[in-house]
């Protein structure tokens, strides 16, 4: 059957990204081969990616299903009504969401993400919101998520442009494995080491760096500049109203087969775990909109016209056309399922 008129989910490669600060977790899940000496160590995983040609290696591309060798921007091409039903591309054109997998065996920048307004006054650049599943933490691990309340503005950028360390100034905040955490855009954040994550966010490689623990690396510069005309500070921050919530903890709908939890719900995606208690078959439900699983543990086997089995650490893509479809996961299958917000919401009181 056309991959433009197929009803069944694909299975997307992984796209390997050497990284300063990557390390072996990749290599361990058989995901990618340990990199050759002088090689940078993997960091990032892109699962689901469909970038501007101008991002080396931006684009994922179909192992298995229908459409398979072809991109997902080739697959959106050639049945984007299929492909997309009530969701929308973005204004470039393209799928939008970017997921991935993070290993740090470092820790990773502290940086800053644009927000709608500086995007919308520099073309070069793209909003970019995004959420972390912890999926491994070392006893102690630490993440940094925004600016103490207290702290200025001017008393920030003064100690950047000094060369002085910040860490002292951005909330430090412990995590373990099972905690979802919500990063919006213009919150200044970095990633700790010793920790492995799912990174959800919208479609953008737009960041910019305030401190990079000194490495000193022509490759990695900061752009102060830049950073300070997006951090949020003080209360605009609405640390508040952003908890990190746990999939142990989290409150729950089970069944006697299927253990589902809501971790994150944002302006441009919303993020469940699912659970199989018992071998179980769950219906596809995709609402009119693409949706995208990404196996964690066990193995999800989609039959129908052309079969496709995703096991741990892979990512199965539903085109909105797929609803009703069968997946069959073995006991103790876990998976992440992302769901776009439907544009109709905007308009319903």
């Amino acid at each position: 059957m056309p991959a433009s008129t197929c009803t069944s989910p694909v299975l997307l490669q992984p796209l390997a990204k050497g990284r300063a600060w990557g390390g072996t977790t990749f290599a361990r899940w058989k995901k990618f081969q340990a990199p050759a000496a002088g090689e940078l160590a993997i960091g990032e995983s892109w699962e689901v990616a469909d970038l501007p040609q101008s991002i080396a290696h931006g684009c994922s591309r179909v192992a298995a299903g229908a459409g398979a060798g072809k991109t997902l921007h080739e697959l959106l091409d050639l049945d984007t009504p299929g492909w997309m039903g009530r969701a929308r591309l973005t204004a470039q054109g393209r799928f939008p969401l970017l997921v991935k997998f993070l290993d740090a065996a470092e820790h990773l920048s502290v940086q800053v993400h644009p927000d709608e307004a500086y995007a919308a006054v520099n073309t070069n650049a793209h909003l970019k919101t995004e959420s972390w599943f912890v999926l491994a933490a070392n006893p102690g691990a630490t993440i940094w998520r925004g600016v103490k309340e207290r702290v200025t503005k001017q008393e920030f950028e003064a100690r950047l442009r000094g060369g002085a360390s910040i860490l002292d100034l951005l909330v430090e905040v412990r995590v373990q494995a099972g905690d979802c955490i919500d990063l919006p855009s213009g919150l200044c954040h970095a990633l700790g080491q010793g920790i492995t994550v799912a990174e959800i966010q919208t479609p953008s490689d737009t960041t910019f760096r305030v401190f990079d623990w000194n490495r000193n690396d022509p490759a990695r510069l900061l752009h102060i500049d830049q950073a300070m005309k997006c951090i949020q500070f003080g209360k605009s921050q609405r640390l508040d109203h952003l908890p990190i919530r746990n999939a142990a903890t989290a409150p729950a709908v089970q069944t006697r087969s299927l253990r589902t939890t809501l971790l994150s719900r944002t302006d441009h995606y919303s993020i469940e775990r699912f659970e199989a208690m018992t071998a179980t078959t769950l219906k596809v439900i995709t609402q009119q909109r693409p949706v995208c699983w990404l196996v964690l543990q066990g193995s999800v086997h989609v039959t129908g016209e052309m079969p496709v089995t995703a096991n741990a650490w892979q990512t199965l893509v539903f085109p909105a056309i797929s609803e009703g479809r069968g997946a069959q996961l073995e006991m103790g299958t876990t998976f992440l399922r992302i769901t776009l917000p439907d544009p109709m919401d905007r308009f319903i009181a």
